[in-house]
């Protein structure tokens, strides 16, 4: 027997099914067997990152030296798979370059 999809799967509702697999003869006394499947369903990037807040207030002094923390964003990726992988960048909004940010952090 193959075993199919008969909806679609998304790993971030359920992460794996077991299944028990049962198959019987024509026989006069039918004979049959059972056997147990582990299906593990593999994680896919189809949910986008999410921050804490949609917009940030942050606030710096006039006059303040270089290097001086503005503020710290923080993303969570839904995908189990991306967690680990968040990068960060600013892509608008910085023509002169007064602002610089942690790829990583």
């Amino acid at each position: 027997g193959v075993i199919s999809t008969a909806d679609i799967l998304d790993r971030e509702t359920t992460g794996s099914y077991w299944l028990t697999v049962y198959a019987t003869d024509r026989g006069v006394v039918p004979l049959y067997s059972t056997i147990e499947v582990y299906i593990e369903i593999e994680d896919v990037n189809d949910n986008a990152p999410l921050t804490s807040e949609p917009i940030y207030y942050p606030v710096v002094m006039e006059n303040s030296p270089k290097d001086v923390s503005v503020i710290q964003i923080q993303a969570e990726d839904p995908d189990s798979s991306s967690s680990e992988k968040l990068t960060y960048r600013i892509t608008s909004g910085n023509p002169q370059n007064f602002f610089a940010i942690n790829i990583k952090t």
